[in-house]
């Protein structure tokens, strides 16, 4: 049984706040109007934590226990995502105390910490970028995180990497202000993907289940700030970019992630083909595109393609030599190579963000312009027609399974599929997402979200 920590004065009453930091409840859980940011774990990547409730406790608060050795005494809390601090300082209820905003109306709170915060009311801070330390402070009977997130003031379940954490009730009606019908919510144990530069937990999307997202990797969580997939033979190869450095994991592997020896590679531009049975990836540096070969140890060689943008490349292979498509000043631009090297096109098509594919002996390119989805096909000159969907962030994937093509777009901060029964209307998976990458294997989809 989980110890209980006490924070809560006078019974029913709310804890009360020092004036500076002060928050009031509403009487009823918040729904999500506004997307809900994605939240990690406030703690560092892969430790383990106990969430726990008790009656007497607020409805979705949570106490957070370390499940590893040394407890949780000093341990670092780190934000759940970017934000800006709104309040750090000393609470008579909650003691040393931090409350993030994290726009939209959505914030978090992380109470109880052993000394005075690292950071200050106002700072900007990134996700996975450490607030302070596990403590004991204000009302409270033993080191541990009360943690909260809230929607316009009023607090909602906790998620993380995309999944509810399951606290909601502490079995009590007599507990307000809030009050959310049950027993108490059982404790829940979960393991950080909050891994700073290396991004979020990759999940992958499943059209037959219904579009559940399940995360990548058993032993450890595969994370990443970009992403690119491939099939190669039967099996399924992402590659991912965490803290600079490309990794590949492969299905067949138990996704475990091999290190490339690529590095020093920032934003989301990432792209990868199998030709042959040669492995190719391409990243972006200082504007530069460089591709990587499995058969060549890894070795990035500079393609000759300059200018580009760290956040748009994709790559579809035509009669054996590898295409890119990049966005150059706003314009995509094709690059074609081969034996005699990189021959680079202006398309004149404007855009943000590209995904290509090919169907027969036609090349598909999809983009971005103003969170509008534009396609255009090699067999009519590249002319540019409207899709459709429209509020998609600058997050593009595509495939074509036997002559129907998928795109799929992140909007609102969630994955969305069009083209599924032959109609571009946008279907919201439910995943929530930043970028997204699919490939086809044995004729189906598979699709990866971070």
């Amino acid at each position: 049984m989980h110890k209980k920590f006490v924070r809560v004065l006078g019974g029913a009453c709310a804890v009360t706040l020092a004036a500076a930091g002060t928050w009031v409840a509403t009487s009823a859980g918040a729904e999500a109007s506004t997307p809900r940011p994605l939240f990690a774990l406030p703690f560092p990547c892969g430790e383990s934590w106990q969430l726990s409730t008790y009656s007497g406790h607020d409805d979705y608060d949570i106490d957070f226990t370390f499940d590893g050795p040394g407890g949780s005494l000093g341990r670092p809390i780190l934000a759940s995502a970017p934000g800006r601090v709104v309040f750090a300082g000393w609470g008579n209820g909650g003691g040393w105390h931090v409350r993030v905003d994290h726009g939209g109306g959505w914030e978090t709170m992380y109470l109880h910490m052993v000394e005075s915060p690292l950071v200050a009311k106002g700072q900007v801070v990134t996700a996975g970028q450490q607030l302070g330390k596990v403590g004991s402070t204000g009302n409270s009977s033993g080191p541990h995180l009360h943690y909260e997130q809230l929607l316009d003031g009023t607090k909602t379940e906790a998620w993380f990497d995309g999944v509810a954490s399951g606290i909601t009730s502490d079995g009590s009606v007599a507990t307000g202000p809030l009050h959310v019908a049950g027993p108490i919510s059982p404790d829940q144990h979960l393991t950080s993907g909050n891994c700073g530069k290396g991004g979020h937990p990759v999940r992958e999307l499943r059209a037959d289940k219904s579009w559940q997202a399940q995360p990548v990797g058993a032993a450890a969580p595969v994370t990443g700030t970009a992403l690119a997939a491939i099939g190669s033979g039967a099996d399924t190869v992402l590659y991912t970019v965490a803290d600079g450095k490309v990794y590949e994991s492969t299905r067949s592997a138990g996704w475990l992630p091999a290190y490339t020896g690529l590095t020093g590679f920032a934003g989301t531009a990432l792209a990868a083909l199998d030709l042959g049975g040669v492995r190719h990836v391409y990243v972006v540096a200082d504007g530069a595109v460089y591709e990587a070969r499995s058969d060549d140890g890894w070795r990035p060689v500079p393609t000759g393609v300059f200018g580009v943008s760290p956040t748009a490349l994709s790559a579809v292979a035509v009669d054996g030599d590898p295409v890119l498509y990049t966005v150059v000043n706003g314009s995509v631009h094709q690059a074609t190579g081969g034996a005699t090297g990189w021959t680079d096109t202006d398309l004149r098509i404007p855009a943000t963000a590209v995904a290509a594919l090919r169907t027969g002996a036609t090349t598909l390119l999809y983009s971005t312009d103003h969170g509008n989805v534009y396609m255009a096909g090699s067999d009519t000159g590249w002319v540019n027609r409207y899709t459709g969907i429209s509020g998609a962030a600058d997050a593009l994937a595509a495939v074509d399974l036997g002559g129907f093509q998928h795109v799929y777009t992140v909007i609102g901060g969630r994955v969305h599929v069009a083209g599924e029964h032959g109609s571009m209307l946008p279907v919201d998976t439910g995943a929530p997402a930043t970028t997204v990458t699919a490939t086809t294997v044995a004729g189906r989809a598979v699709v990866f979200a971070g």
